[in-house]
């Protein structure tokens, strides 16, 4: 399991820090373009977007071409180039930069500066939908100045370039998907794709699943993602969980600690699980009675049957083995309250005969060669176990639901309260206290 502050770029606190997002981004866009060649390629040749140009700062693979990728730098300590690219990275497209009249003199903080060979890249960054091309003619002008350039007199070196942050996260999507097909995925653009996504998923291209013309299971899954951020957004108790092979966010109950979302591979359904009881601290919560589960849940104004299923589990310092069973494979109840009290947690070696007498006298198909008791457990030179008695439900969402939910690309809003709604179900109503 990932840490969830293992994200390379990802703050401690929950709440976006609107003074130092724009810092976050930036700082974490360059140490990409630093780290990840191919991404700093797609992004560089997007900007010059001539090939001519291009192809003279590269061509030559014995060459003594330079590359400086900075942040925070004042327009005076920037040194002698012959071509300048002004850079806007907003939500906002770049408005006619020749139109401007931002005059002031003075020192600029540039946000991102980009320098290969007699080349100047300036990039002036926003977390939203502000227009900052002002801003961006005040900081050239001033670079010019610093060097005694007159500006009105060299136009001609300057291309202003609008690349907006959909544009730049396309690029690092196509990247990052080529990467991982290849077997080299880089983890500083993942995670940087990561944090944008949780900033503002729309600026990923994503297609919402009303418009998929078939089922995407791939697809789908990213717009769940999206929705499960939105939704952990709006309540300050619950945290997506920072799996990398699986999605899910942690629970508010005491008798499960994470609920997770997968997308059925043949269907496009989403279906949603928990694990109720998975330790025997959890089943503390559970069995305080005879454990009941309502057999259907109100979601979003409809109601969906529940599959309920039971995990036997095993535990040492690790995973041992368990058992997955359904009502037809117990001869009699083993889940209850008397059962839960005697017979789960630690487990020393000289009371395993009672563990397989009560399986045995409970099961009915043979249990030991299903979980490798012999092996696992009995030839294996432990002195203790742990058992839980646990439960695994899931409730799945069809399709057809996510895709009348889920229509424009730009409004997240009715897919999270969806996941929303599905959470406080599970929280309020599965359990019958």
């Amino acid at each position: 399991m990932m840490n969830k502050h293992l994200n390379i770029f990802k703050t401690y606190t929950k709440k976006n820090r609107s003074y130092q997002l724009e810092n976050d981004l930036t700082r974490a866009l360059a140490i990409c373009l630093q780290e990840d060649a191919l991404f700093f390629h797609e992004v560089l040749k997007t900007i010059i977007d001539d090939s001519d140009l291009y192809n003279r700062l590269f061509e030559d693979l014995d060459g003594d071409t330079e590359v400086q990728i900075e942040i925070q730098k004042r327009t005076s300590l920037i040194e002698e180039f012959d071509k300048v690219f002004a850079v806007s990275l907003s939500e906002s497209a770049m408005s006619n930069f020749w139109q401007q009249n931002h005059n002031s003199e003075y020192d600029p903080i540039c946000d991102l500066v980009i320098t290969i060979n007699n080349i100047l890249i300036v990039v002036e960054a926003k977390r939203d939908n502000i227009d900052c091309t002002s801003q961006l003619y005040n900081q050239i002008l001033n670079i010019f100045n610093k060097q005694n350039k007159p500006f009105e007199n060299n136009q001609e070196a300057i291309t202003p370039f609008d690349l907006n942050w959909k544009k730049l996260m396309a690029i690092a999507v196509k990247v990052a998907s080529f990467e991982k097909t290849t077997g080299n995925t880089n983890r500083f653009l993942t995670d940087f794709i990561q944090l944008v996504k949780e900033h503002n998923f729309s600026w990923l291209p994503e297609t919402p699943i009303g418009s998929l013309k078939n089922v995407n299971a791939k697809s789908i899954f990213r717009r769940i993602e999206s929705a499960i951020i939105k939704f952990c957004d709006n309540n300050e108790a619950i945290e997506k969980l920072a799996y990398r092979d699986r999605l899910g966010t942690t629970f508010t109950k005491g008798w499960a600690n994470e609920v997770l979302f997968n997308v059925d591979k043949k269907t496009g359904d989403l279906v949603v699980e928990i694990y109720p009881g998975n330790t025997k601290g959890q089943g503390y919560h559970i069995f305080r009675n005879e454990p009941q589960f309502n057999p259907q849940l109100n979601i979003d104004g409809e109601c969906y049957a529940i599959e309920k299923n039971y995990h036997i589990k095993l535990m040492g310092q690790s995973y041992i083995t368990g058992l997955w069973l359904d009502e037809d494979d117990f001869k009699k109840n083993l889940y209850t309250k008397r059962n839960f009290q005697k017979n789960t947690g630690r487990v020393r070696r000289e009371a395993w005969k009672e563990t397989e007498a009560l399986l045995d006298e409970h099961i009915s198909f043979d249990w030991k060669s299903k979980c490798q008791w012999q092996d696992k457990v009995l030839n294996s030179n432990r002195t203790l176990f742990n058992i839980s008695f646990g439960y695994y439900i899931n409730v799945r969402i069809p399709f057809e639901r996510l895709s009348q939910l889920d229509v424009y690309h730009n409004d997240i809003i009715p897919l999270a309260h969806l996941i929303e709604s599905i959470y406080k179900a599970f929280e309020a109503t599965l359990l019958i206290e």
